[in-house]
């Protein structure tokens, strides 16, 4: 493994084909959101079998609300998009088929010359694509469990975001001090009609204006609108607030629905 990928440096923003043959990026598949990065033997190996298994069976959790999974192989995008369908997963998997990446980045298990593959390596990237942790599973153990992923996971959240623990932030004013939270120059803050705080992330680009908008609610598709723009702590920070009249129906406004099975 590449000296350079230790928790704390920045993980190399690839870009691969996917199972579709679209080329890729990481930072475009994650969506601002940690990243479960995964390099992978190949459909071959029947330990690899067994870890993709558990990472689709723990897709629901973490892709819910927690983060991205993405899955790297020497194969090319016919077999990865075959194996996906196989095993039921939704997330991507990118073809690394020349090795390039995996040369670059060392990561070729090099005791197995007849396949060539990657190394089973995980690792755990934060919204900014930094390395949180990695594990390796040349041996099986190895190889992160589903409790471990979920438990990373929450440091990550509870670092970015500061509503992790939401009441506090509420009680004291609303939203979090801009230095609190996620790295970055400009920071956007999702709020609700009062002003609490949800959700922030980094903003790219030079700061907005006040009225512009910048996307849309995944619950009911209303768009999230600059409500003020503020200069504190060396930040920018972005509030935005929901734009249109609120929906008081009963009816329900996305078409999130309970994961079929034990959730993890």
């Amino acid at each position: 493994m590449h000296a350079d990928l230790v928790p704390g440096n920045p993980f190399p923003d690839l870009r691969l084909p996917d199972h579709t043959g679209r080329e890729r990026s990481l930072r475009e598949l994650t969506d601002d959101q940690p990243l479960v990065l995964c390099f992978v033997r190949g459909w071959w190996c029947p330990k690899e079998q067994v870890r993709l298994r558990m990472l689709v069976e723990l897709q629901e959790t973490i892709q819910r609300e927690y983060g991205r999974i993405a899955v790297v192989t020497v194969d090319d995008p016919y077999v990865n998009g075959t194996l996906r369908a196989g095993i039921g997963a939704r997330f991507p998997f990118l073809s690394d088929e020349q090795r390039a990446v995996a040369q670059e980045l060392d990561l070729l298990e090099l005791s197995d010359q007849k396949h060539l593959p990657y190394l089973p390596f995980t690792f755990l990237l934060d919204s900014l694509l930094r390395i949180h942790t990695s594990w390796c599973g040349f041996w099986f153990i190895g190889n992160p469990t589903a409790h471990e992923l979920r438990l990373a996971l929450r440091e990550v959240t509870r670092a970015e975001q500061p509503t992790f623990d939401p009441q506090p932030v509420w009680e004291a004013g609303g939203s979090a001090p801009a230095a609190a939270g996620i790295d970055g120059d400009v920071i956007w803050i999702h709020e609700d009609d009062e002003g609490r705080e949800i959700q922030r992330g980094v903003h790219e680009g030079d700061p907005p204006e006040v009225g512009a908008q910048l996307g849309r609610s995944i619950v009911d598709r209303r768009p999230w609108l600059v409500h003020a723009v503020d200069q504190e702590d060396g930040r920018t920070v972005v509030h935005l607030r929901k734009g249109g009249e609120p929906d008081r129906s009963r009816l329900v406004g996305h078409s999130i629905t309970v994961p079929a099975g034990p959730v993890l």
